[in-house]
């Protein structure tokens, strides 16, 4: 997992609210990850959910691919694909700044077994309201390296996860940042 802190961004976090917006590439993934999202930033993040607000507010943006791989096989089921793309950014209601998924075209989300784990990259950028990086996190799941691969084997459960961890990290660089 890498980060970076803008200077004085938790002095800068706290004034204005921030709107929840998430690409995974699947129409549904993207539901999961808003809903996992608002939970776990609601409690950091001033958020807004209003989407004629959308462009007065700061945005947490958040980008999410995953794929599963087994002790086996490696699957070429994902969440994201090049045939299902979104050109806007999901926002709890529909598609902000483009449209969503052209219908009949999706993907599947993979399920899991005992044997599976997700290899999965979520990229999230904390803009103010005039659009400046105050924080960004990209942060590389690999589920075959780390024992939480065991339990972890399903792309909403990866999501899941890799929320948390940078919710985690992100209180912690904003309180490094305050004076």
């Amino acid at each position: 997992m890498s980060t970076q802190t803008a200077p004085h961004a938790s002095e800068r976090v706290n004034k204005v609210k921030y709107s929840i917006l998430v690409r995974t590439g699947h129409p549904v993934m993207d539901k999961i990850l808003y809903e996992i999202a608002v939970m776990e930033f609601g409690s950091l993040l001033d958020v807004n959910e209003d989407e004629k607000r959308i462009d007065q507010n700061g945005r947490l943006e958040i980008t999410f691919a995953s794929s599963s791989q087994s002790a086996f096989i490696s699957s070429s089921s994902t969440v994201g694909s090049v045939n299902a793309t979104a050109t806007g950014w999901y926002n709890g209601n529909g598609y902000w700044g483009g449209t969503g998924y052209a219908s009949g075209s999706s993907t599947t989300i993979a399920s899991g077994t005992a044997l599976t784990w997700q290899n999965s990259s979520m990229l999230m950028t904390l803009k103010d309201r005039n659009g400046d990086r105050l924080w960004t996190a990209d942060y590389n799941y690999k589920g075959g390296w780390e024992m939480s691969g065991f339990a972890v084997n399903t792309a909403d459960e990866t999501a899941r996860l890799c929320v948390r961890r940078l919710k985690m990290r992100m209180a912690s660089d904003l309180s490094k940042t305050k004076k």
